[in-house]
């Protein structure tokens, strides 16, 4: 017990011996008692700690009654709500990229949590292994439910000779449900000598895949 505690636990025992012999010596019982209660209330209304502990010791203090608000309904709704909406693009898609009406190129798309992107595609030229294209990316959020992406890669011709790189820009959006995607794609073909021997634009659009389909 602190020196504190201590101090009062013995002001207190004196109080109360103060009393008895005050009531020994014929003091009147009304006295007694509203010096009883003053006493009390001197004593209940000090802060009461454990042995040795204080409010800075314990890693808090009290501030007063904001100190215990609570969050309102609203604000909980608004809370929650935000979270619900937010739905995140990490996962596996099955995603098409569409150019002027036309498929452009089709695949399958993993997302994961640390911001990087691989993706399985069957663009032309394919491989002669028939696995189709294997690429990396990189993205971020930018937005609720929104990300944008830049995905490398490099482009070798049906005989395996690599005849350029390539450079695949998306802007995606999930849906509310988080089971679907959909965006703009900007797709750039360059040469060894980085220089653009196409440019393609389009939309894309995909579902995700999960263990239960």
């Amino acid at each position: 017990m602190s020196q504190e505690g201590r101090t009062r636990r013995t002001g207190w025992y004196r109080i109360l011996a103060n009393l008895r012999r005050s009531s020994r010596r014929g003091y009147p019982s009304r006295m007694i008692l509203m010096i009883t209660i003053l006493a009390s209330g001197a004593v209940l209304s000090a802060p009461a700690f454990a042995c040795g502990d204080n409010p800075t010791h314990l890693g808090f203090a009290f501030s007063g009654p904001q100190a215990f608000q609570m969050q309102t309904p609203a604000q909980a709704t608004f809370t929650s709500t935000k979270q619900d909406h937010d739905a995140s693009i990490v996962g596996f898609w099955h995603v098409l990229f569409v150019s002027g009406g036309q498929v452009f190129d089709e695949g399958y798309d993993q997302w994961h949590s640390d911001g990087l992107e691989v993706l399985n595609d069957n663009a032309l030229p394919v491989p002669a292994n028939g696995t189709g294209n294997v690429c990396l990316g990189v993205y971020k959020k930018t937005g609720p439910r929104t990300y944008k992406s830049k995905h490398p890669a490099w482009i070798f011709d049906a005989t395996g000779t690599l005849v350029g790189t390539t450079v695949i820009l998306e802007t995606l959006i999930v849906d509310r449900s988080g089971n679907h995607y959909s965006g703009s794609f900007e797709w750039i073909n360059y040469d060894l000598n980085g220089n653009v021997t196409s440019d393609t634009k389009g939309e894309l659009k995909a579902e995700r895949i999960t263990v239960d389909d």
